[in-house]
């Protein structure tokens, strides 16, 4: 069996770039934690794991970065000097022994100037095992966790299967988009002003002054998820009642919690709906993404009242027709051509902004984030503040079905969990996945925020507008 040690890591060729302005938005932010569990039938081992990932890590370099600031605040991935991605085991004992480990894992931080930003675990036994890829989100998307889990089982259920040699991942950077993206010259007049505002009084954080808004939200705020897991029968059902229907799967399970949410604790705040409804980008670039992995993906949101006169099955024609009307990819560019123009001190500002006041004083950089929290005159304290309201209260990415193998050798793919962080900004967030014909989606959510008990409350009315009870 080939064993890859880390030495043979290390002497790989130094791959560098810098982020681009989809990453950065990530960059110093605390609750950028994505993962995804395999779960599959056989027994998988430690050592067969980690030649897995070892392989893996090679054929995707991001899997093995670190990042660093240079002397202008840039930015920058590298390779140099980065560990081993860890690998915990565990002993499978209890059908929900995965969401017990990934809770603790969720308040394990990156370290970003360290590396890597991937790390793993294995929930073993005999008859079903579940490999957990827990990931910063500023290195990938849902859809690359699928890559990653399905690769790594195509190198379990082969393992003389040589290492696939990927081409360099295109950049989600303006000068890869497609379509023609104009950029007014009032807007990078309004950007400039910004930039020079900014300038008098910048400031820059670093990782110390990240940890202490990781530890902060981590002690504010409790994570939760509950997971949803439909068999193949109700995943068959379900997708055939679209059709009927002429929506999308998406568009049902947002109509379904929308209602749901209003019937239990009434509309969001501001009456109507406001929706965030992510897209994936990586098939929208003029070089093509392919199989690589990376963070390829963005969004619009709009607002939508649940018109109750109505029954459910045309308020989801409704919301349909709403998606279908806002997708724009253009403008979705834009946003990001935009967002290439602000000073990138700018982007790691706001998530200061948005959680530094939970930083109790006696951190190590209590006094630095307070001062500038409190701050009201700084324009990114002013910015943040008219884009609170503004936030979403639902937000449903659904990667759609993949189109993966079932079976891996001996192991056999039972379906996939796709889990994100819990955020004070937006209430529900509610990722899905399909493959091997079981569709599942988790609720996340911060128990600070709304309770368990309404929750499930939440989650058994709108199965229930689905007709999945």
């Amino acid at each position: 069996m080939i064993k890859i040690t880390q030495l043979e890591l290390t002497q790989q060729k130094k791959y560098e770039r810098k982020l681009n302005s989809f990453e950065r938005r990530f960059f110093r932010a605390p609750n950028q934690i994505i993962s995804l569990v395999a779960r599959v039938k056989g027994l998988i081992t430690e050592e067969d794991l980690n030649i897995a990932i070892d392989k893996v890590r090679q054929q995707h370099v991001l899997l093995g970065v670190r990042i660093y600031l240079d002397e202008n605040n840039d930015a920058w991935f590298t390779t140099e000097n980065v560990p081993k991605n860890q690998l915990k085991v565990i002993e499978r004992t209890l059908e929900n022994d995965w969401d017990r480990e990934l809770s603790n894992e969720y308040n394990v931080r990156f370290e970003l100037g360290k590396g890597p930003l991937a790390r793993f675990l294995l929930i073993q036994s005999e008859e079903i095992s579940e490999i957990i890829i827990v990931c910063h989100h500023i290195i990938c998307d849902g859809t690359s966790l699928t890559i990653i889990a399905r690769d790594i089982l195509l190198y379990l259920g082969d393992p003389s299967r040589e290492i696939q040699v990927m081409p360099e991942a295109p950049l989600a950077t303006s000068d890869n988009f497609s379509g023609e993206i104009k950029v007014g010259k009032a807007m990078i007049f309004a950007i400039k002003k910004m930039n020079d505002m900014w300038q008098k009084k910048e400031v820059i954080f670093d990782e110390e002054d990240e940890d202490n808004i990781f530890r902060a939200f981590r002690d504010t705020y409790t994570n939760k998820n509950i997971s949803v897991e439909l068999n193949e029968n109700q995943t068959k059902d379900l997708i055939e009642q679209c059709k009927k229907n002429g929506v999308t799967v998406n568009s049902v399970l947002n109509t379904a919690f929308l209602f749901a949410r209003s019937s239990i604790l009434g509309p969001f705040k501001g009456g109507k709906q406001n929706i965030m409804v992510p897209v994936n980008t990586r098939n929208k670039y003029k070089k093509p993404v392919g199989d690589n992995i990376g963070l390829y993906v963005s969004g619009f949101q709009f607002k939508l009242v649940y018109n109750l006169k109505k029954d459910f099955w045309e308020n989801v024609k409704i919301f349909d027709k709403e998606v279908k009307d806002n997708l724009d990819i253009d403008k979705i560019f834009k946003f990001a051509a935009l967002t290439e123009l602000i000073n990138p001190s700018i982007v790691d500002a706001r998530n200061f902004s948005f959680f530094g006041k939970n930083v109790p004083s006696d951190y190590s950089r209590y006094e630095k984030i307070h001062a500038f929290c409190t701050d009201e005159k700084n324009i990114v304290n002013k910015r943040a503040k008219k884009q609170i309201p503004e936030m979403p209260g639902l937000a449903i990415t659904n990667l759609g079905q993949m189109d993966y193998p079932t079976k891996y050798g001996t192991l056999e793919l039972d379906r996939f969990i796709f889990i994100t962080s819990g955020t004070p900004l937006i209430e529900l967030v509610i990722p899905v996945v399909t493959v091997a014909g079981r569709l599942t989606f988790t609720i996340n959510y911060l128990e600070e925020s709304t309770d368990t008990p309404t929750m499930m409350k939440i989650k058994d009315k709108a199965l229930e507008y689905m007709e999945l009870t």
